[in-house]
This record gives structure tokens, C-alpha cells and sequence, in this order.
């Protein structure tokens, strides 16, 4: 009999109501996942009523496979145990199988998740859990060949026929403590600078210092990590933060995460080099690497950034993108070989024969460059990886580094049309709502980093997309799949699309439109309040129960938790516009996150980020002042040496200008933190008398440039702070003086 296990776990077992299945199979699921179990010889079921009802009629235990439409090892169990007849019949006579996309239901899949986990496995899809008649679970794995787990099948049935009773007791102890441990709550702490400052601390002592990267292997991007070690760098000018987050992008760039070929990125690597991925290549993986590849190019100047985030977005727009707007959800690790076969990395690696139709001087290059050889790390095959920077190529070409950078270009595309003459991996049509959100609040971004006019029109045509198909009367739908919109939005869902609106309006030009995102993102905000609970204990991921209890998301995954996003939302709002409810709410729900926070940061990054949003203010290049009345976008240019602060003031109000009419009116000034004299160029002010005060005043109203010329960054520490302080009036009242800080690298 199986040893069960009373250990803190988490379940599903709502009954939702789905439509009756038809027949027995998944033919008509909205979900490509699901849609590859159709034709497996396995009764499976949805997830549902229906299979849950069925499961306690006929007293039989539930096996609950759980996976998504890209993983390699999902496919290589379905191949080797689910189309296998005799695991399948075993299945039938003594279970009710079902089966779950994890995309589609990120609720159900984070509860079974923690069941693996906590039951001492591995955690990771295929996951593999069994529940009781009831829904408990006992029992829990991952991938399993086909003869062991042909044999779990045999002693988790044995376990339930022998003592179905003290299985039902045990499990049940299970569910109980779940109950607790998902309902837990963490006391309020104080979320003070040096909180922060150590809690960022602490994460650099896991980095890896050779090849960058938090951790070993597997190496994941873990960009809510890196989102925040590099704002809290953007805060504070510490180069080891800055450094922590390059070194990972250097490492990423240059391995074979990286597609050299078609741009974007691979979901993780196996090894620390960062050399050999597993080939799958996700939609919010582009979304949130692009941000981190995107703000360091604009923090540091580094060509390799841009050049790598561009062409991640010319793959995204290319590859990803429905002819309506939308964005797909991934593409499959594996692809057909020559001779016929699915192998994962067929699509992407490279034999030196494959380069012959090059010249001998290109496909020396490329060899170079990529480290091509006959005796790659995949079977003979190599992964793309460049153990040369642009600059040590340049070098050894004897050629400028833009001369190198073009010459790279162009043999990439060579190869990219090379390798567009092979199968290409499986493409997961599906469009889910928080990562197409994701991917748009990065290309609003990136249309103003990169000066690509293109990435905001795909931006704001995604977001189109999304308001006319995903949007009911009920509320959005988080899944897009054959024409059809399913499934009720999460919390996530709701938090991403407000915040990609909210980048839609600031990188978008001062017009009606861009106003009307702002206020869909405010309404939004507002829904989130409406529907998923109370953010004095953290919201719900779901707007009803899914499970044994309410999932409330604080930790991150591959993106944000739908908290940390929701609290970012709240944030951000109340720094563009006067609403102290949006901005006391996002101080409700801070105290509900701020124990786990501080306490484990490494889980809760992004809450960390949001904290420091929500308290501070903003950081970066573009920063709000007077609740949003006061508007300034900062730049370097290292080529002229120069800061320049482009202010927008809001009509009907005003700040001082730099040198007022009266002593005791606080001037605008810019300058630097230390005190080191530069040349800063004021605009000339407006002379107006107002209505509070008889006497002229000199002021700055509408928009206007401030520059600062020749800054001096410090060698030593590697940064310095620009400091803008200005007092924001209107004509009935004058706001605190307000500083806003910029770092230069």
C-alpha cells in the first residue's frame, strides 16, 4: 500500500459547471494542449463537473494529468504511457482521467503544482497527481515512463481497493491543512529603504558569478527577479545590482537560450553556460526578457541590447502574431527531423555541412562566431552560442564593430532562410489574454526606447484585438482559441491588461485615444476591487472559488503573481492621477504582502518592485510628479554628454521656473546629487499674474526642455543622480516640493 503522506498540499476539486462532455474524448476543447489527447486510446475528461460527478458515482480515484502544448517531456509521455493500449486500459478500468492545460487554468495548475511539490516531488509538467472520489489528493509525480508508471497505476488503485476508508481519512488531513495553507497570511511589515536594500542584497548572494544568473542549472531568466534587482539599481545608482542584471543578460545573449538565428528566447537552459535550452519558445518569455533588454540598453548604451531586443521583437511580429492583431502563446521544442522522426532541437541546431551553400570566408565566420563543430553537444549538433562578444569578433575580423554587427546580421538572416526550408516546430495558436498584455506593455515601451514607430501600432492593434474578442458582458476572457472566446479572466489577466494600457498612454502620443487607454486602465482597476476579493488579504486569482479554498497569488512564477501585478496597477494609476481610493487600496493590499515580501524575496520580487512603486514613486526615465499633473521624461546622451528632462505640465497648472520673482518660492533646479557644478539651460519663463496672488509670478506651464550639459559620472562608484525638484501649483493651491531622481551609468 502507497505510504500517504500528511504534509501541507492544496487541491482542486470545485465543481464548475461545464457543458456534459460528448463522447469520451477532448475533440472539443478549446486548448491545442488538449487537443493532442483527443485521439489517445485514455477516456480522458476536461476538467469539470462532469468528470468529477463520474469520479463519485463510480467511486473510482481521479488521475489528473497536467501539461501545456510546447513541453517536450508532455509529448513524451503522451507518445510513450497515453497511446500506450495497456496503460490506457488500466486507466479506464480503474480511474477518471483528466486532463488540464495548464495555460488555459494557471489557478488549478499552480494547487497541483504545490501538491508535487510538497508530496516530495520534483514539480514541473507533465505533473501527475491522483485525488480520491472526493478530490483529495494521495499521491503525486511527474513524467513517468511507461513501465514504472504502469506500476504507480497498479499500487495507487491497490491503495484505494484495499482501505478506501483510512485512504479518504488521510487525505482528507491533506485537504485540511491545505485549507490552511492557502489561506495563510503573513504579518505587515515595515518596508523601509534598508529593507529593501538588504532583501536585494540577499539575492545577489545567489548569483552565479561566472555565467550570470541567479542560480545554476537549470538556469531560468527569472525576469521578476532581474525587474527588480534592476529598478532597485535605478534607485539607489549600486553597480553590483546593475551588474547582476547585464551579467545574466551577457550570459543570455551570447548562449544558446538565445535564437542567434530568428531572435527571441528559449524558456530555460539545462546546463549554467546557458549553453544547451529546452527549445521551447513562450510568448511572455519574449515579453518580459525584451523589458529587461530593453532597459538595459537604455540605462547603458550597450549596442548588444539593442540589437538583441530588436530582433526578438522582428521574431514576435513575425512568428507570433495573428493576422488580427493578437499574439500566439508558444512554439513547440520539437520538429521533424529528415528522416521522419520528432526531436526536440531538430529545428534550431546545426551541423558545420550545413553551412556549404555559404562562401568559405562566411561560413568560417559563422563557425567562428557560433561555434558550429562536428562534434556539437546535442548528438553531433551544435546550439548557436558565441563565446566572442561584437567587440572580440571585430577584433579578430580586423573590422569596425558596426561593420561586424551588420555582417552578423546578415549571416543570421542567411541562415534564418536556410532554416525556414525545414519542418518548423508545432505553433500553439492560442492567445492568452495576460501574456499578449505583457507583450504589449513591452512593445509600448520599446517603440520609444528603440524610436520604432512599428512596435506601438503593433501594441495598440493587440490591444484592439483584445477589447473585441476577449471582452464580454460578463468580463474578459483569458483564453482566444479557433474564434472562441473561453474561460473567465484571472486576476493576472485583469492587472496585465490594465498595466498595458497604462504603457499604451505613456508612450503614446497626448491624444484622445491615449487618454482613453489611461481611463480603461483606471476601469479595469476597478473591476479587479469588484471581483476578486479584498486586497486587505490579498486578491483572489479567480473571481469564484476554484479548488478547495481561495487561491490568493503572491509568488511569482515565470511572470509576476496576479498580486504583485495588481499592486504595480494600483500604483501606477495613483502616480498619473488624483484617486485616493486606487492609491489607499494599493496600501491595503501592500501590508497583506509586504511580510512575505521582505521575507522571501526571492519568491516575491516583483512585490518588491511594486512596494517601492506604490511608496517611492516611479523610477527610470519616466517619472510623474503632483499626481500625474507633472509629467518628465529623463535621457542621457553619452555622445554629447548631456541630460535632457523633457517636462509636461498638465492644463491648469504650473511650477515655479528656476529663478522666481520671490525668495521664498521654490525654484525648479536640476543638478547633480553631489554637488558637482554643471551647466544646466533653463527655458525662459512666463511672467502671469494669478488669481491667489496680485504679484507676478515667473513660471513654466505646458511643455518644455531642461538640459544639463557635461555631468560628471563618477569613475569610482560607476553612477551618478541627476536630481529635478520642482513645486507643482494650480490656481488655488500649491502642492510640496516634489524631487524626482534620474541615474546616470
Amino acid at each position: 500500500m502507497i505510504r500517504l503522506a500528511c504534509v501541507l498540499i492544496l487541491l482542486v476539486a470545485s465543481v464548475e459547471t461545464l457543458a456534459a462532455r460528448e463522447g469520451n474524448t477532448l475533440r472539443n476543447a478549446l486548448s491545442p494542449y488538449l487537443l493532442q489527447h483527443a485521439d489517445n486510446p485514455v477516456d480522458w475528461y476536461p476538467w469539470g463537473a462532469a468528470a468529477l460527478h463520474q469520479a463519485r458515482t463510480q467511486n473510482k480515484p481521479i488521475f489528473v494529468s497536467v501539461g501545456y502544448s510546447s513541453c517536450h517531456w508532455c509529448h513524451v509521455m503522451r507518445k510513450e504511457s497515453f497511446e500506450d493500449a495497456r496503460i490506457a486500459a488500466f486507466l479506464n478500468a480503474h480511474f477518471i482521467s483528466i486532463k488540464i492545460d495548464r495555460e488555459a487554468r494557471p489557478d488549478l495548475d499552480a494547487q497541483f503544482q504545490a501538491v508535487t511539490a510538497l508530496l516530495g516531488g520534483a514539480g514541473g509538467w507533465p505533473n501527475s497527481v491522483f485525488l480520491t472520489p472526493a478530490g483529495d489528493p494521495y499521491f503525486a509525480g511527474g513524467y513517468f515512463a511507461p513501465a514504472p508508471f504502469l506500476e504507480v497505476l497498479q499500487r495507487v488503485s491497490d491503495a484505494w481497493q484495499d482501505d478506501p476508508t483510512f485512504v479518504s481519512q488521510e487525505a482528507r488531513k491533506v485537504t485540511r491543512a491545505l485549507r490552511a495553507h492557502l489561506t495563510r497570511k503573513a504579518a505587515a511589515t515595515e518596508v523601509s529603504g534598508e529593507a529593501i536594500q538588504h532583501a536585494a542584497s540577499d539575492l545577489l548572494k545567489d548569483m552565479d558569478a561566472f555565467y550570470g544568473g541567479y542560480g545554476t542549472a537549470p538556469k531560468f531568466p527569472r525576469e521578476p527577479l532581474f525587474l527588480f534587482l534592476f529598478d532597485q539599481a535605478q534607485r539607489s545608482g549600486d553597480t553590483q545590482l546593475l551588474h547582476a542584471v547585464t551579467d545574466t543578460l551577457d550570459g543570455m545573449v551570447n548562449g544558446g537560450i538565445h535564437d542567434h538565428v530568428g531572435g527571441g528566447f528559449h524558456r530555460y537552459a539545462v546546463d549554467p553556460e546557458w549553453h544547451v535550452p529546452h527549445f521551447e519558445k513562450m510568448l511572455y518569455t519574449q515579453a518580459m526578457t525584451g523589458r529587461l533588454l530593453l532597459r538595459a540598453y537604455d540605462a547603458t548604451g550597450q549596442m548588444r541590447y539593442r540589437r538583441a531586443s530588436s530582433r526578438l521583437f522582428d521574431y514576435v511580429l513575425r512568428d507570433l502574431r495573428d493576422p488580427q492583431g493578437g499574439f500566439y502563446s508558444a512554439q513547440d521544442a520539437d520538429s521533424l527531423t529528415p528522416d521522419g522522426h520528432f526531436e526536440e532541437g531538430a529545428f534550431y541546431t546545426w551541423h558545420p555541412d550545413d553551412l556549404h551553400g555559404l562562401s568559405p570566408s562566411d561560413a568560417a565566420f559563422l563557425r567562428n562566431a557560433f561555434q558550429i563543430t562536428p562534434d556539437g553537444p546535442l548528438d553531433g549538433a551544435s546550439v548557436l552560442y558565441r563565446t566572442h562578444t561584437l567587440e572580440e569578433l571585430a577584433q579578430m575580423e580586423g573590422t569596425s564593430l558596426a561593420e561586424t554587427s551588420a555582417r552578423l546580421d546578415t549571416l543570421s538572416n542567411a541562415l534564418l532562410a536556410l532554416r525556414q526550408t525545414r519542418p518548423a516546430p508545432f505553433l500553439d495558436r492560442k492567445i492568452v489574454l495576460s501574456w499578449n498584455a505583457l507583450m504589449i506593455e513591452t512593445l509600448a515601451e520599446a517603440a520609444t526606447v528603440l524610436q520604432r514607430p512599428d512596435l506601438y501600432a503593433a501594441a495598440e492593434t493587440a490591444a484592439t484585438f483584445l477589447l473585441n474578442h476577449m471582452r464580454t458582458e460578463s468580463g474578459l476572457k483569458r483564453i482566444w482559441f479557433k474564434d472562441e472566446a473561453s474561460i473567465d479572466a484571472q486576476l493576472a489577466d485583469y492587472a496585465a491588461l490594465g498595466l498595458a494600457f497604462l504603457s499604451l498612454s505613456d508612450h503614446g502620443p497626448d491624444t484622445t485615444q491615449t487618454r482613453l487607454w489611461r481611463q480603461r486602465s483606471y476601469d479595469l482597476a476597478t473591476e479587479i476591487r469588484d471581483k476578486f476579493g479584498k486586497a486587505t488579504t490579498g486578491f483572489r486569482a479567480t473571481q469564484t472559488k476554484s479548488g478547495l479554498t481561495d487561491h490568493i497569488p503572491f509568488e511569482d512564477t515565470a511572470i509576476p503573481s496576479g498580486n504583485a501585478l495588481a499592486l504595480t496597477l494600483f500604483a501606477r494609476l495613483a502616480q498619473r492621477m488624483p484617486l485616493p481610493e486606487i492609491e489607499q487600496e494599493g496600501y491595503a493590499l501592500a501590508a497583506a504582502m509586504s511580510g512575505r515580501a521582505i521575507g522571501t524575496p526571492a519568491a516575491h520580487a516583483y512585490a518588491l518592485k511594486a512596494l517601492q512603486d506604490l511608496i517611492n514613486g516611479g523610477s527610470g526615465p519616466l517619472q510623474f510628479a503632483a499626481k500625474g499633473a507633472v509629467r518628465a521624461r529623463f535621457a542621457y546622451d553619452r555622445d554629447q554628454n548631456e541630460v535632457t528632462a523633457d517636462v509636461t505640465i498638465a492644463e491648469g497648472w504650473h511650477i515655479n521656473a528656476h529663478a522666481p520673482l520671490d525668495d521664498y518660492l521654490i525654484g525648479t533646479n536640476l543638478r547633480l546629487a553631489d554637488g558637482t557644478q554643471s551647466r544646466v539651460d533653463y527655458p525662459e519663463p512666463q511672467i502671469k499674474t494669478l488669481a491667489f496672488n496680485d504679484a507676478p509670478l515667473a513660471l513654466y506651464e505646458g511643455r518644455f526642455r531642461l538640459r544639463l550639459r557635461h555631468p560628471h559620472v563618477s569613475e569610482g562608484q560607476g553612477s551618478s543622480t541627476v536630481r529635478l525638484t520642482l513645486q507643482a501649483c494650480n490656481h488655488d493651491t500649491c502642492l510640496q516640493p516634489e524631487t524626482l531622481e534620474f541615474v546616470l551609468w
